[in-house]
């Protein structure tokens, strides 16, 4: 039932290097999977390239749309008016 744990300097500085290691490594894993989530792929022709960065444009202006969209009804609900093409 008596557990007392004594520290020491030399103690307590191993686990603070411990855990600075486990940062730096966590730290690395996330800079690689960012790197791989948001590199252009590897293409083998220009079609492919081609066809990733038309999807990738008609994903942003899809998501710009629907933001609008979106903020244009708030704005309706807080200004009084009713959207006429609900």
């Amino acid at each position: 039932m008596n557990d007392i744990t004594k520290y020491s300097i030399q103690i307590i500085s191993e686990r603070k290097n411990r855990k600075k290691d486990e940062l730096r490594q966590s730290k690395q894993r996330i800079h690689e999977l960012t790197q791989n989530l948001f590199s252009p792929p590897e293409t083998k022709n220009k079609m492919d390239l081609m066809m990733h960065h038309f999807n990738t444009g008609l994903a942003a202006y899809d998501g710009i749309m629907t933001g609008v969209k979106i903020y244009r009804r708030i704005k309706d609900i807080f200004s009084g008016k009713k959207h006429k093409n609900l």
